[in-house]
């Protein structure tokens, strides 16, 4: 996915924020052997601390948003690989 170090992914994508700060790598699969299969496939984006882990938009805090960012990675992953690719690694149809 297209992301950077010290820019916010869902910053960005939802509120045009652009500002460089501090941020945490996110791996977008989770579970049992998922962040492994994240890591491999490019499946991570860098998120703020609001975002990822502290405020009521952070991924692991609000299931709706880190719906959304599997949304995102889906719609990402198939631009260059097969739906049956995609639940392949993932499980989950999220579109």
């Amino acid at each position: 996915m297209k992301t950077q170090k010290g820019a916010c992914y869902l910053c960005s994508r939802l509120n045009d924020d652009f500002r460089l700060k501090y941020t945490e790598e996110h791996h977008i699969l989770y579970g049992s052997g998922k962040r492994t299969i994240s890591e491999e496939k490019g499946l991570k984006v860098y998120l703020c601390p609001e975002h990822h882990r502290e405020g009521q938009q952070a991924v692991h805090n609000n299931r709706e948003i880190r719906e959304l960012l599997c949304r995102l990675a889906q719609e990402e992953y198939e631009q260059t690989h097969t739906r049956d690719e995609w639940m392949r690694i993932s499980g989950k149809n999220y579109l």
